[in-house]
């Protein structure tokens, strides 16, 4: 999978909300069969690979982190309203640094994208739960 095809998810994304520390994302239905989540979903550890570049992470849990995204650090809390079209987001602003979650959002750059996603790597990665 390439960051990219990742990337795409966007289009079915908004930002509604965000104050350093909590972000609301409003969601377009249509994401829920989209084949680049289709295929994160059958295939967790993509994303972190995708994400970060790295190829294999035999130590990292990848399915209990995508089942209970809060293992990630800096993730507080994630809370899903289905209904409402939206994902809640509480996250410690020392590890996502909130500029960089909004130019994640925003910018058209995968070279940017990458950049940021480097820095947000070395930030919080030796965190991340071992098997």
């Amino acid at each position: 999978m390439k960051l990219e095809h990742m990337l795409e998810l966007r289009r079915c994304i908004q930002v509604a909300h965000h104050i350093p520390g909590r972000i609301r994302l409003r969601f377009d239905t249509k994401i829920v069969n989209d084949p680049v989540l289709q295929d994160l979903k059958k295939n967790p550890e993509n994303w972190l690979t995708t994400l970060f570049g790295i190829d294999s992470w035999p130590q990292i849990d990848h399915r209990a982190i995508l089942e209970n995204p809060t293992m990630m650090p800096g993730l507080k809390h994630v809370r899903l309203n289905l209904p409402g079209r939206t994902v809640v987001v509480e996250y410690d602003a020392a590890v996502w640094q909130p500029a960089w979650l909004d130019e994640l959002m925003h910018t058209g750059d995968a070279g940017r994208v990458r950049s940021i996603l480097g820095r947000m790597a070395e930030t919080f990665v030796d965190r991340l739960p071992r098997n």
